[in-house]
C-alpha cells in the first residue's frame, strides 16, 4: 500500500512568492520522494550549493541518460551538450522536476484544491492530446490528489522560448502563430489566461535550463522546423461556464494590477474590464516587445501589431481575429521572404509598444491602404489621467468618480425612457 503520509506545510498563494526554503524543505524530504516514487516518479536530485547552509535551486535528473534523445510527442527532444546535462533551476519551489518509470522527463506542479487552476488542468487532462498538441497547449499526463492540494504531472518542456534567437524570419512566424493558437483555444473554451508574458510559454527542447542563450542542438532543432511550443501556467485563469458570453464578462480593475498588468486597459480610471480583451493586449505587447523591430522586413506587422494593442478595445483583435489576420499575412509572404535570415541586429534596443513607430519603413501605398489600423499617438489627456490615476489616491478615486457617474447617467437615461413611454401612452 503507497505510503499516505504526505502533507503541505506551506501557503500557496497565486502571484505571491511564499518562502522558497519552506517549499525545497517539502519536496527535499524523504518522505516526499518516497511518496512520489510509490507513484512512478523519481524526483531530481537537488545541485550542491558552493556556500556552507545555503540552499541550491538548482535540480538534475537522478538517472542522467547517455545520450540525447529527439522528442516523442508529448515528451521534448533533450540534450546533453553540457557539464550539467538536463539541469533545471526554480526559485519559487512550485514546480519540481521528476522521471517516470521510462525515464521520461516530467514537471510536477503543487495546486491547491478547489481553485479555477486545478479545475482548468482537469479540463486539460480530459482533453485528446492530439487537439493540444495542434493547438499549442501543454497536456497534463496525471494529477495526484492529497488532503487540500493536487499534484499535476505533465511532460517537461523548456523555456526561454526565443533563445537561441531565431535565424530566420519562418522561425519568429511559427512562434507567433503557436501563441495565438494557443491563446485562441483557450479564449475559445472561454479560459481566460490572464497572464500572458514570454515565461508562460514553452518549447518541446530541454537542456541545462542555466546555459540555454547558446544552445546548438536548439538552433538546429529549429532550424528544420522540429520545435513545437505550448502555454503553460493558469494560476491566475478563470474559466466561464458554456452558457456565459465572455464578451459580456467583466472585472473589477483592480483584478488588472499586479505583474500582469502590461496593457493600459485601467490605468485612465476604468472601474472594470475584459479580461478576453485585456489577454490580447498583453500577447501584443509581448509580440512588441521582441519583433516589432522586424516590421522593416514585414510590413503587415504594423497594423498586425496596432490592432492588437490599440486603446480602442471594441477595435482590438479578438484572438481568433488575430489568429486568421496572422495566417492571411503568412500565406501571402513567398519562400523567399519566409527565409530571410535574421539575426540579433534585429533586436534593437528595447522601446516601448506605444512609443515606437512601426510605419516609418512602410511605403505611402501601403500606409493610406491600412490607416485604418493605424494607432494615433497617446492623447495629453490620456497621459495625464493615467498620472493622476497612478498616485495612492487617484487609482481608486478616479474609478469610484467614472462608477458613480456611470450609474447616474444610467439611472438618468431610464427615467428619461420611462418618461417618454408614459407621455406616448397618455397621447
Amino acid at each position: 500500500m503507497p505510503n499516505q503520509d504526505i502533507t503541505i506545510n506551506f501557503s500557496l498563494v497565486p502571484g505571491r512568492p511564499g518562502d522558497p526554503l519552506e517549499r525545497v524543505a517539502f519536496w527535499d524530504a524523504p518522505s516526499t520522494v518516497q511518496w512520489f516514487r510509490e507513484r512512478g516518479y523519481t524526483l531530481y536530485e537537488r545541485q550542491p550549493y558552493e556556500v556552507e547552509d545555503q540552499v541550491s535551486f538548482a535540480t538534475f535528473p537522478s538517472v542522467t541518460p547517455e545520450e540525447g534523445s529527439p522528442a516523442e510527442y508529448p515528451y521534448a527532444h533533450y540534450d546533453l551538450d553540457s557539464k550539467t546535462p538536463l539541469r533545471t533551476y526554480v526559485e519559487r519551489g512550485k514546480v519540481v522536476f521528476a522521471q517516470d518509470s521510462l525515464n521520461r522527463h516530467v514537471a510536477i506542479k503543487v495546486v491547491k484544491a478547489n481553485t479555477e487552476e486545478l479545475a482548468i488542468l482537469h479540463f486539460l487532462k480530459r482533453q485528446d492530446q492530439n487537439i493540444l498538441k495542434e493547438n499549442c497547449i501543454i497536456p497534463v499526463l496525471e494529477i495526484l490528489s492529497i488532503e487540500g492540494f493536487s499534484f499535476v504531472v505533465m511532460p517537461r518542456w523548456g523555456g526561454s522560448v526565443e533563445f537561441p534567437w531565431p535565424e530566420r524570419l519562418r522561425e519568429v512566424l511559427i512562434i507567433m502563430l503557436s501563441k495565438l493558437k494557443a491563446l485562441s483555444f483557450l479564449h475559445e473554451h472561454n479560459i481566460t489566461h490572464r497572464d500572458i508574458n514570454d515565461s508562460n510559454f514553452l518549447v518541446n527542447h530541454i537542456g541545462d535550463e542555466c546555459d540555454i542563450r547558446y544552445n546548438k542542438a536548439r538552433v538546429d532543432l529549429r532550424s528544420r522546423d522540429c520545435l513545437s511550443y505550448a502555454i503553460f501556467d493558469f494560476d491566475h485563469s478563470i474559466k466561464l461556464p458554456p452558457s456565459v458570453n465572455r464578451t459580456h464578462f467583466r472585472l473589477p480593475y483592480h483584478r488588472s494590477w499586479g505583474t500582469i498588468n502590461v496593457i493600459p486597459d485601467t490605468r485612465q480610471g476604468e472601474y472594470d474590464f475584459n479580461p478576453f480583451v485585456f489577454d490580447v493586449g498583453a500577447l501584443g505587447v509581448a509580440f512588441c516587445r521582441t519583433y516589432q523591430y522586424l516590421t522593416p522586413h514585414i510590413p503587415m506587422f504594423a497594423p498586425f501589431l496596432d490592432r492588437l494593442t490599440t486603446r480602442n478595445l471594441a477595435f482590438r483583435f479578438t484572438a481568433s481575429e488575430a489568429l486568421v489576420f496572422l495566417r492571411e499575412m503568412l500565406s501571402q509572404l513567398s519562400a523567399a521572404d519566409l527565409d530571410r535570415e535574421i539575426g540579433p541586429d534585429d533586436l534593437k534596443i528595447y522601446i516601448p509598444y506605444d512609443k515606437y513607430n512601426r510605419w516609418e519603413h512602410v511605403t505611402p501605398e501601403f500606409a493610406r491602404k491600412w490607416a485604418h489600423y493605424k494607432e494615433p499617438p497617446t492623447p495629453w489627456t490620456t497621459t495625464l489621467l493615467r498620472r493622476v490615476c497612478g498616485t495612492c489616491w487617484g487609482c481608486h478615486t478616479v474609478p469610484w468618480i467614472r462608477r458613480s457617474s456611470s450609474r447616474s447617467s444610467s439611472f438618468l437615461r431610464h427615467k428619461l425612457r420611462r418618461a417618454g413611454v408614459s407621455k406616448l401612452t397618455n397621447l
